[in-house]
Order: structure tokens, then sequence, then C-alpha cells
């Protein structure tokens, strides 16, 4: 009977069928406590307000590590707690870990802006935290990093919808995701007349802590 090259532990022979990989994505929502508001994100555009343009199509996003960062330190305390949660649910073997800000930046997507499909190469882990979500703002998405078949994806796709190209999910304010870095992902168009409004952020392991 076949065994795991690396584990030893035998693989189904019932005739099941096995799920070899996976991509980890962690979701918490804050319950109302605002990690952010939307006045500091306002503050941020009043500091910076020239926009940069790299996975935006139309809207405002703010520099990276932007003059005020120190203000969003409740956000990468919260980042923190829960990246050690998601680590757990994969397994990890870690003790304290020491991690370090990759870079923070703020999104405001107006009506018919969005996000291009991209990833965040050079980081370890990747995250996005949603101030205001207004209905029809848009779903966030997760592309798949190898083809698909078409056939299994057309014939099988209401019991499997995994198994498709895109992960798709409509978040809610007060959402955090938090995912490894080199994931592409993206935001669909905002078709109401309200701001869509996140931040997002990579996180480093820099060590063990002391």
């Amino acid at each position: 009977m076949a065994k795991d090259a690396h584990t030893g532990m035998k693989l189904p022979s019932d005739g099941s069928y096995m799920q070899l990989f996976y991509d980890p994505i962690y979701h918490v929502n804050d319950g109302g406590k605002e990690i952010v508001d939307q006045g500091l994100v306002i503050d941020t555009r009043i500091i910076h307000q020239q926009s940069n343009q790299f996975s935006n199509v139309g809207g405002y996003q703010s520099p990276t590590n932007p003059k005020n960062l120190e203000k969003f330190e409740p956000l990468f305390t919260y980042v923190e707690e829960h990246l050690n949660k998601f680590m757990d649910h994969l397994g990890c073997n870690k003790p304290a870990l020491k991690y370090a800000g990759g870079g923070l930046w703020v999104n405001i997507n107006g009506r018919g802006h969005y996000n291009k499909p991209h990833n965040h190469p050079e980081t370890h882990f990747s995250g996005i935290y949603y101030v205001e979500v207004p209905e029809h703002s848009g779903a966030l998405y997760f592309q798949r990093r190898q083809m698909q078949s078409f056939q299994i994806e057309a014939l099988c796709g209401d019991k499997n919808p995994e198994y498709g190209p895109l992960f798709e999910v409509m978040p809610e304010k007060g959402d955090l995701f938090l995912f490894p870095s080199e994931m592409y992902h993206g935001v669909y168009p905002n078709f109401s007349r309200q701001d869509r409004i996140s931040v997002s952020f990579n996180i480093n392991i820099r060590g063990w802590a002391a």
C-alpha cells in the first residue's frame, strides 16, 4: 500500500480522493471594534494627497508606510494576534515569533474603481482590513496559481466550486484577511456610490523573539 514518503502514513485505498494542495486564508471580523476608523484613513489622505498607482485602477492608494504610520499600531497588534492563531491553525512549529511590518497603505475605491490581480513578492504574509464596505462595492477574490481542467470545472463545479480559477468573497466592515504573500488576489469594481475603504499590509517573520 502506498505511503507518504515523508510521514510514512498510508494513503487512502478505499477509492476516496485526496486534495493535495491548498492555499490557506485566515479570516476574522473585529466585531465592531473599528481597529481602524474612517477618520484615520481620511487623515492619511490629507497628509498624502497624491495617489500611488500599483494594482489599483482609479481610486486612491496612499504611499507605503505613510507619515502617520504609528497611528496604525492597534492594527499591527491585532494582526500579530491573529497571525499567531493562523500559524497555529496551520500546525506551525513556533516558539514566540518576532514579526516586523513589511509595509502598510490605505485604499479608497470610489464608483468603478478596482484592483487588478497581483501578489506581494519578497514578503511573507499579506493582509487586508476592511474599514468601510458599502453594498455592491465589489468582492475580493483569490486567483488560482495553476491551470485547471475546464471539463472538471464545468462538470463538477456545483459540488466542488473551489476547483475553479477564483475564490470570491464579499467582505464586510471589520473583516481581516491574512494569507501568504505569493497568493494572487484582486478586488472587483465598486458599483456603489460610496467609497470602499481598506488597509493593506505585509508582515515578515524576522526571527525568534527573545
